[in-house]
């Protein structure tokens, strides 16, 4: 069996250790401190809270996503899914269902499980003044056993039309609810800044910051070299540093590499830095239609813009050696390129740099010789 696990929460022995920050969180949710958890996409940010809450063993985690969430009713129904989901879990359904019931919630069997599943009825139409009341049952949840709340790419609040009234409901009762503590994640640094650091915000200095950096390499190198141990493989040390150099030492996209290699290398074997190509091309089949679909949004400058970055990186991309070398005229048309490209998500921009989102499709303009 695959060993390396990606594009999904790990735990246990699959979570590569973080003593520091597990120690730092875990001190800072056993003083109900409330957290500001920041790092870029698939650096383990959730992982980490999950694994930090699973240590702990007394604290139960309601944890709440709120990806690409675009109105307060969105947000109120995502909140009230995750804490019938966790309530279920502790047996008490019959109880939240009753406290819930001006929301409809509709019981039913999950066809794949066979679990209980429960829904709100769409009809059901909430606005930020519905959170008063779902964080006050938050609370009641948390009077039984210790409770960790935890809302996922909390920057996409700033989505909502009302952000600045759903923000300031929120932090208008959480501040009364010193004894639970609050973790915000996010990966979009600007748009978390402007939530946590700037000074018209409800949230202004309302959390402490820790900051989930890519891992150690020489722990981390050691932690996938035992994995690849569970198949009697052996990973040349220059192929390890490769391995996590394509990846950027983004532990998901690390972690999706190794699992590519593992399946284009035999049991027993010794993996070189010629065993990586062959890997990336099974990558590229898994994702090359949505390579295609992203090019597919582009404009001619845009993908001109797109390849540069890929052939000469991002840390100068308003230079005139990149102007020359993308062949558009101008870092006004550059830097409008660029924005379009961060707005699609396809970039992302951390201390002046430029860097792809998915280093494999950097990798795939490469081979594909754009």
């Amino acid at each position: 069996m695959n060993p390396f696990k990606y594009g999904r929460v790990v735990s246990a022995d699959d979570f590569c250790p973080r003593p520091t920050l597990l120690k730092q969180l875990a001190g800072f949710i056993k003083s109900a401190q409330n957290v500001v958890l920041q790092g870029e996409r698939r650096m383990g940010k959730t992982s980490l809270l999950y694994e930090t809450v699973r240590q702990l063993k007394r604290h139960r985690l309601l944890y709440v996503d709120l990806l690409e969430i675009k109105t307060a009713d969105d947000l109120c129904k995502r909140m009230v899914k995750a804490l019938i989901s966790m309530e279920r879990q502790a047996g008490l359904l019959e109880r939240i269902l009753k406290t819930l019931s001006q929301l409809r919630p509709v019981v039913s069997v999950d066809p794949l499980t066979g679990q209980p599943s429960v829904s709100v009825d769409a009809g059901v139409r909430l606005r930020p003044d519905s959170l008063d009341g779902i964080l006050d049952l938050v609370r009641e949840s948390h009077k039984r056993t210790r409770l960790v709340v935890a809302f996922d790419e909390f920057q996409d609040i700033l989505n909502l039309p009302d952000s600045k009234e759903t923000l300031a409901i929120l932090r208008s009762k959480i501040q009364f609810q010193k004894e639970i503590p609050y973790v915000f994640s996010g990966s979009v640094r600007n748009q978390m800044s402007e939530i946590f650091t700037n000074p018209d915000s409800a949230f202004f200095k309302s959390a402490i910051a820790v900051d989930v950096g890519p891992l150690d390499k020489e722990g981390f190198a050691g932690f996938l070299a035992d994995k690849f141990a569970l198949g009697k493989r052996v990973v040349d040390k220059d192929a390890m540093a490769k391995v996590i150099g394509l990846a950027e030492n983004v532990p998901g996209d690390v972690q999706e590499l190794c699992e590519a290699i593992w399946e284009t290398t035999a049991f027993r074997s010794t993996i070189h830095e010629d065993c990586i190509g062959p890997a990336l091309e099974l990558i590229y089949a898994r994702e090359s239609k949505g390579y295609e679909a992203a090019l597919v949004q582009l404009t001619g400058q845009q993908l001109k813009c797109l390849v540069g970055l890929a052939r000469m990186g991002g840390k100068a991309a308003l230079s005139a050696a990149f102007i020359q070398g993308v062949g558009i005229t101008g870092p006004a048309s550059i830097k409008k390129a660029l924005n379009r490209l961060v707005q699609l998500k396809v970039v992302y921009r951390h201390e002046g740099e430029y860097k792809f989102v998915n280093p494999f499709f950097k990798t795939w303009l490469l081979w594909k010789n754009y």
